[in-house]
């Protein structure tokens, strides 16, 4: 499970073994999220998540949105460019 971004206690992981559509899970702690990344023109959106207060969720989700093009080539480097 590589970490493929960092951001104070928060870990954004690709999972080699997982499956579409592009997204990432987020650690903190003992809390844990899934943010799917979107299509080209799509904003990123929260599929579920367990643990995290809000102000820590929304932090993730701007996080995500700022370093979408990493990521998306973080889930394209594992996965292949069609999955």
């Amino acid at each position: 499970m590589p970490t493929v971004h960092r951001a104070g206690n928060l870990h954004f992981v690709v999972f080699v073994d997982d499956h579409g559509p592009p997204h990432v899970h987020v650690f903190a702690d003992r809390a844990e999220a899934k943010i799917l990344l979107g299509a080209q023109d799509d904003r990123p959106e929260l599929d579920w998540a367990r643990g995290f207060d809000r102000a820590s969720l929304r932090r993730a989700l701007v996080e995500v949105m700022a370093h979408r093009a990493k990521l998306l080539a973080a889930w394209r480097r594992v996965h292949g460019a069609e999955a």
